[in-house]
């Protein structure tokens, strides 16, 4: 279950809400400009805020882009699994969450566009690396630990392979609103591969496909 998060005192409000607000303007950057075009003035005028005062959130530019990758993935629609299944079994919370990745709804398309983005460019720069790789790690671990309860409830194959399942599904994810993005998919396919992997992966009384079947 997470962590209850501390309500922030009277006195740390408005700063967590100026942090908040250069993070959210760092997100629009990046979707909007991309990781080259991406100005820390920009952002700081967005914000509403001076670059001194983003330099005290932000140590460098670097720091900004880590920081407004992990904004991104904390508010990516799989991240509602981290609030467990309520009202839904653990299949179709899974189902559910990932599908919910192919919108247009401009927050969500930020979000896969920062994403995008960032993983592209820590091809090149060792300092997106790290960051890059928790937030994946991240994404991998919420779907497998939501596959583990499927299993334990029933909705799930018994014998599937939660971590390789996840590995499996989140880079499905990941490619395909890459090509929904660039526009070389449109959203009811991409829903459609999704249900057709879940099956394959997941579904009770299903053998699991193996890499690189047709």
């Amino acid at each position: 279950m997470p962590k209850s998060a501390r309500v922030p005192s009277a006195e740390e409000a408005p700063a967590r809400a100026k942090r908040e607000a250069i993070l959210e303007a760092a997100v629009r950057e990046i979707a909007g400009k991309g990781v080259r075009g991406f100005r820390v003035e920009k952002v700081a005028a967005d914000a509403g805020v001076s670059p001194p005062l983003l330099y005290y959130h932000f140590a460098d530019r670097h720091g900004l882009i880590r920081a407004a990758l992990a904004h991104a993935g904390e508010r990516a629609p799989s991240s509602a699994l981290r609030a467990g299944v309520a009202g839904a079994n653990a299949y179709e919370a899974i189902g559910s969450a990932l599908a919910a990745e192919f919108s247009d709804e401009p927050g969500v398309r930020d979000n896969a566009v920062v994403w995008g983005e960032v993983a592209a460019s820590a091809v090149f720069d060792p300092e997106l690396r790290e960051e890059a790789h928790r937030v994946m790690a991240a994404w991998r671990s919420e779907v497998a630990g939501t596959i583990e309860a499927g299993v334990a409830e029933g909705s799930i194959r018994e014998d599937v392979d939660a971590e390789a399942a996840a590995e499996i599904l989140v880079s499905l994810v990941d490619g395909l609103c890459t090509r929904l993005l660039s526009g070389d998919l449109d959203e009811a396919r991409a829903r459609e591969l999704l249900r057709t992997a879940l099956a394959q992966q997941l579904a009770p009384g299903r053998e699991p496909a193996a890499a690189g079947s047709a």
